[in-house]
Formats: C-alpha cells, structure tokens, sequence
C-alpha cells in the first residue's frame, strides 16, 4: 500500500502481556510490520514470570514505536489501565499477546473511520488448522449509534460486540468519558468498557473485512465459568446491569427489556 505524504492520525496499540514468550514474537510482529506505520505500540508486562519483560524491553530498544511498561501481576484490566495514561495516538486498537493483528487491520479500519466514533470489523476465529470469518454485521457502511445499538442488543455477548480487538476507539471519547476497566472483574471486563464506551457514539463504521485472528485456546473462559458457577452468575449480572444503563440512557430499554434479560441466561459465543 502507498504511504502518503500526508500527516497522518497515530493509532496507539495496547498490548496486555503475561507469561507469553512463546506466542509474543509473533503477535508484536503482526502489529508493527501493519502497512499503516503511524503506531504507537505499548506493552504492558502483568508480573510475567518467564522471558516475556525482557523480550518487551528488547522491542522497545530497538523500535521507537515501541512503549514497555512493567507492573506486578494484577490480570489484564489493570494492564490496560496502566496504558491509558500513555496513548499519544488519536485513535487505540487492543491486540492480546497471543493473537495476531491482520496485515493491513490499521490502514483499512481508519481509512473506514471517517467521522464516525468507532470501527467495527469481522475476525478470523482460528482453532487448529482452520480459521473461520466471524462478523454479525455485514457491508461496508456507516449506522447511526441507535441504529448500531439496536443491532447489538439481540446479541450483546457475542465477540464481535463485546469484544476489544475487532473494533477501533477514539481516544478523545476514552478520555470524555473517562473510561478504565474494571480489574475486580475475573472476565468480561472488555464487555463493560464496551457498554460505557457505547455511551459516548453517534456514528459508526461497519466493515467486513476481517481485521484480526482471535487463536483459540484451551481452557478459555468458558471452561473457568463452569467451575465458578456462583463467581461467574455475579459478574453476568454486573455486566447486565451495564448493558442496562446503556439502554435506559439511549432510551432502548422499554422496547428491548426481554432481549436484554435473555442476555443473563445466553452465554458468551464467537461470532
């Protein structure tokens, strides 16, 4: 792809990192080797205790791009937290360290950002050999918030809506609202920032190209909320009364009130 003359917006990428030496290389590469070079990359080391700090270090030495933090382990929401303070960039896409950010995920995703509040893309879901395209909305388009929320709410736990990694932010709506995440969350942190940062959109970009490769892993979260059934039932409810808040202050809640309690009894799904 050409680069432009132009000035163009710095996308700052925050990267959670913990214990992830063998899969590391490969998801830091995929994000600075992106056709769109304007990155501001920042890695957040959560108490790792194999090499991943030092390979950390060693990306920042050797590229500017490159921001290395260190913290003692306190799970992702606090890593990401701990990054929010540093983002230069205009924009903040979130890669986890052991999946992979597509060649030109950047480039595509603000190119589609226009005046928008956010991007939303499809991903590859990938388990095994093979790697399947996710997306619950399809086209090249721009909706309206209330038009993108309506969507939402019929499947508000699928990843495509809850999840991080699919969609680009503006940092200056981050900031507005003052957005953190919440570390007393054992899972679906990435939900609850969603449904605040939900609040703060007027307008958004809907693409089919997929921008990123979620790896499959064994013992994901599914597994985890099985064995902490009780643990699991409170934060599905927290996440619902977030999912709530958002309704009742874009004024969806009292056409949508069945589609949001069927959300406590759905479980989380990839598409």
């Amino acid at each position: 792809m050409a680069e432009s003359n132009s000035i163009r917006p710095l996308v700052t990428v925050i990267m959670p990192v913990y214990n992830a030496e063998k899969c590391l290389h490969a998801s830091v590469d995929s994000v600075l080797s992106q056709s769109y070079r304007d990155i501001q990359l920042i890695l957040v080391n959560d108490g790792s205790k194999d090499n991943s700090f030092a390979i950390c270090q060693q990306y920042a030495q050797n590229d500017p791009r490159v921001l290395a933090l260190t913290q003692q382990n306190g799970g992702p929401a606090r890593a990401r937290n701990a990054a929010l303070p540093h983002i230069k960039g205009e924009y903040v896409l979130f890669v986890d360290s052991d999946d992979l950010l597509e060649p030109d995920a950047c480039q595509i995703m603000v190119d589609a950002l226009g005046e928008q509040d956010m991007v939303i893309g499809h991903f590859l879901f990938e388990m095994g050999k093979t790697a399947k395209d996710h997306g619950r909305l399809s086209g090249n388009r721009t909706m309206t918030g209330r038009d993108f929320l309506q969507a939402m709410i019929k499947r508000p736990g699928s990843f495509y809506f809850s999840a991080l990694w699919n969609k680009l932010y503006k940092t200056a709506i981050i900031q507005a609202l003052d957005l953190q995440f919440q570390p007393d969350l054992r899972w679906g942190e990435d939900f609850a920032f969603n449904m605040q940062y939900y609040q703060g959109i007027e307008g958004v970009s809907v693409i089919d190209y997929p921008v990123y490769r979620y790896i499959k892993k064994a013992g994901g979260s599914s597994i985890r909320s099985l064995i902490h059934i009780i643990e699991s039932c409170k934060i599905k409810w927290k996440l619902y009364k977030r999912l709530k808040q958002l309704c009742c202050a874009r004024g969806l809640f009292p056409a949508h009130r069945i589609l949001l309690y069927r959300y406590l009894f759905n479980v989380t799904i990839a598409d």
